[in-house]
Order: C-alpha cells, then structure tokens, then sequence
C-alpha cells in the first residue's frame, strides 16, 4: 500500500471507496419508515413537479426535513428509475465525496499520511453501513464535511489569503442547513467556540458579510418560502422541530435519561473498528493515551485542539437533546477518523505489510455485513410488502393504497403505482408521518370515485368495518392477508371501486 504525500488520492483509495460504497447498494428492499418516508417524498417531487413543497401522498406537506435530500432523489429517479440503487445512489456518492474531503483534509492535518484518515473512513462500520440507508445524514456527512475542509484550508494558511475558502465554507453551511437545518450547524458552532478560545483573532474575518449574506439565502430561502405561504409553519419549525426535539419527549426518540448511552454508545464503540482499537494501542493503551491527550493539550496542540471541538461539541448536543437516533452522530466519524489517523501514522508496528492486511480483512468483513444485511429479512421491508400486495390485488389497476391505524409503508412508491396514504379512526390520536382521517370523515373517504384498497392490522379491523357500515350499504370486502411488520395484515377494498362501477 503507497504511503505517498501526493497532492491527489491514489487510485486504490478512489477505487475503495467505490467498491465499499455501491457493493450490495440495490440488493434488498427499502426498510421502513425512515428509507421509504425519504424515497417517497422524492419520488412525489418528481412525479407532481412541486420541488418546493414536500409530500408523502402528493397532499398533505411533509416538513421534518429541509428538501435538499428529496430534491437528490427526484433527480436520482429521474435517471435511474424508480428503485433501490436510485434511491441509494444518493448516500453512495456523499460517501465517495466524503471520503475524498477527508484525504483533503489529511493533506492539511495528518500531511506525513494524509491517506491514511480517509483509509480509516473507507473502512469503518458506520460510514459504510450509513451509506447503504437512504437518510439525510450521509448527504448531511459531505456537506459538513466540505465545509469544513474549506475552513480547514483558509485556518492552516499563513498570512493574508484570499476570503473564497470563507466564503465556500458558508455556501456549503447553507447547503448543509438546507439538508438537516440547525443541527447542521453544530461543527460551526464548534469552530467558533474554539477560535473563541484559541485563535481569538481569526474569529472577525470568520464572519465574511457577504460569505454570511450567501448562507442566508442559500440555508433560508427555502424555510422562508414556506413561511409566507403559511406564517403558521413559523411555530412549527422552532417549536415542533427544534424546541420540542432537543427538550421534550414528543418525537418519542429515545427521550429516556439514558436514551444517549443506549442509542450513541455502541455506535461510537463498534462504528470503527478495528481502528479504534488499533489506535489505542498505538497510543499505548488508555491510560498513556489519555497523558498523551492531555501533553498535547498542554502545549497547545491546535490540530488535536480543532478536532476535539469538532467532535465533542456536537456530541454533547447529541447527548443532551431528547431526540436521538443512531445515524444522527454519523457526520462525527470524520473527525474520529483524523484524530484516530494521528498516533496510527507514528505507530512503528504498523508496517505497510500489516495496514494492508488490516484494510484486506476490514474490507471484507464490511462487504460480508452488508451482503448479510442485504439478503436479511425483515418485517418493515417494503419490498416484500408489494410483493405480498400484488399476489392479492392487481396493484396496477388501483389508484391508491391506505394503511389504517398504522404507520404506511411509503417505500411501495418506490415498487408499485398507486399512492400510499395513511388514515386514523381515532378522533385523539394522529400517527406521526401519516394524513389525519377522523372516523366523521371516512365516509368521504370511501366514497371516492378511485379504486382503493385498505391495509390493517387486526386490531382496527372491527372498527374499521363498523364505521364504514354506517356510510354503505354494505361492508367493505375482504380480499386476503398476509403476515408483515411482524404480524398478520388484512387488505379490503373500497366501497366504490372502478370494478364496482364497471
């Protein structure tokens, strides 16, 4: 393996990352809610042509996130079609990008092996299973991380540079906003807090007017649109979307006391082994590792500084927020990577010979879990839910599909025609990502001159066929079941179906 300081990536780095990023990326179906929710809400971008209003059955908005991830999509549809690899291909190339940002960033911070973070990133468990997941995070991931890298390039310059890294850095802030908005900003957040500290006077030319009058447009012009068609939108983001996921339970995220430790600990420890092991060995166990730690602070380390704050700033936001889920803390493997890179690259035992076969083995047994995973089954798989749906009803002839007291499977957008929705009977309760019916107005619903079919579990079976007895002159007709999500569902047709009518 070449241990070059070249100013480019070698070409078994490149070729790594592709090879880690697109094996098994179309082999299994789309898991719910999470990989259908987003595949959906492109796929509708797409086919209605609204790129500014988000939806998960073409009506009702879906505003959880900004739209930079479904725009992607709509486009990766668009020229692929419409599944799995498209709606992966997204996460795949964010991961080759990423990985390249951190061999750029090696070149600055680690410059005797600036490979060898990037190597690390390529072969860690989260990064490469994180880009077989359609979420936001992995684009999410890129975006963080060129913004950093840009930052990275103007602070390790001497003397008078040109402002483009500063003014790249906040076009790329308000990219990444407009992925995840404000937990996107969390590294920033910790670059200030350290030139605060630190390096007091590269804090004002930081803030570059016109790099910061490019974020605003960029990272706002989207969240401003919605607020001017609906001024009410305003509460809703601030206090639904940010208030309510870092200080209450609402989202139901793991909100517990130790919600963190359940959901962050086992990522941060198996996320990227062997590395991280390697490099507490390398540092001479924990004990020297942790003196070593504080020797560098000490002296003032800047580089070990810069990476410490951009990890553990956000982190600790992670850990004290009340919503928390595993790919949340994905971005952080990048400055886990660098940090882990450094007494790796000083280790005397870790000849060529030995880092070779240590990638070999890594990237194998990677590949291994993911094919694993890619031929595993699974009860949200949407996949196997259309293909259980087609074996009842002739999916091609119906218009829209509706799951009832349950939370739909919107990765059926990815495999079949119709619309997926979602409907309650319940007048006290709404399920998060699904179109609140109340049982007053599903006479209405199933009136509707469309051929539709309603998907169950048992128990909204009863109540299901009780209130739409009450707007018919006969109950709705049972198709068939079928055992997914871990239990038994049941398909009815419509009241007024077109072969009704016919």
């Amino acid at each position: 393996m070449s241990q070059g300081t070249g100013e480019r990536p070698a070409f078994w780095l490149v070729l790594l990352l592709v090879v880690m990023a697109f094996t098994f990326q179309g082999s299994r179906g789309l898991w719910e809610p999470d990989e259908g929710r987003y595949s959906s809400a492109g796929i509708n971008m797409l086919e209605t042509g609204n790129w500014l209003l988000p939806t998960l059955d073409r009506h009702h908005p879906h505003l959880t996130k900004p739209p930079m991830t479904y725009w992607v999509l709509a486009a990766s549809f668009g020229l692929l079609g419409n599944n799995e690899w498209a709606a992966r291909l997204p996460g795949a190339l964010a991961f080759i990008g990423t990985g390249l940002l951190v061999f750029g960033l090696g070149r600055r911070l680690l410059p005797e092996r600036p490979w060898l973070p990037a190597l690390i990133w390529s072969l860690s468990l989260a990064a490469v299973i994180g880009a077989n997941i359609v979420s936001t995070d992995n684009l999410l991931a890129f975006f963080e991380t060129a913004a950093m890298f840009c930052f990275v390039e103007w602070w390790t310059r001497p003397g008078s540079v040109s402002r483009g890294w500063i003014r790249g850095m906040w076009l790329l802030w308000g990219l990444a906003f407009m992925t995840k908005g404000p937990p996107a900003l969390l590294p920033l957040l910790a670059v200030v807090v350290y030139l605060a500290v630190h390096d007091r006077q590269r804090l004002r030319p930081l803030f570059d007017p016109l790099g910061l009058l490019t974020f605003l447009i960029v990272g706002l012009s989207w969240y401003v649109a919605i607020i001017v068609q609906q001024p009410d939108r305003l509460r809703y983001f601030l206090g639904y979307e940010v208030y309510d996921r870092v200080f209450t339970a609402v989202h139901d995220r793991n909100a517990q006391w130790y919600g963190a430790f359940a959901v962050y600990l086992p990522v941060l420890l198996v996320g990227m082994l062997p590395w991280s092991i390697m490099a507490v060995m390398a540092a001479g166990g924990l004990r020297r590792g942790w003196q070593s730690l504080r020797t560098g602070l000490r002296y003032g380390d800047r580089t070990l500084l810069l990476l410490l704050y951009w990890l553990l700033v956000p982190l600790t936001t992670f850990f004290l927020a009340r919503s928390r889920l595993q790919l949340y803390i994905l971005p952080l493997f990048v400055p886990l990577a660098l940090l882990a890179a450094r007494p790796l690259s000083r280790w005397s035992w870790l000849t060529a010979r030995r880092l070779t076969a240590t990638a070999l083995f890594t990237g194998v047994a990677l590949l291994v879990i993911k094919g694993g995973l890619a031929h595993r089954s699974f009860d949200r798989d949407s996949r196997e839910m259309a293909h259980a749906l087609s074996a009842i009803v002739d999916t091609d002839a119906l218009d829209e599909i509706v799951f009832v007291g349950m939370i739909p499977f919107y990765g059926l957008n990815v495999y079949l025609k119709p619309v997926v929705a979602g409907v309650h009977l319940s007048e006290a309760r709404k399920l998060e990502y699904s179109r609140f019916i109340a049982a007053s107005a599903l006479c209405e619903e199933l009136r509707r001159e469309q051929s539709v079919i309603y998907v169950m579990k048992p128990r909204a079976e009863r109540q299901f066929v009780e209130e739409a007895g009450k707007c018919a002159a006969s109950a709705p007709q049972l198709l068939g079941s079928f055992s997914a999500d871990g239990k038994r569902l049941t398909v009815f047709r419509s009241i007024n179906t077109k072969a009704d009518r016919r």
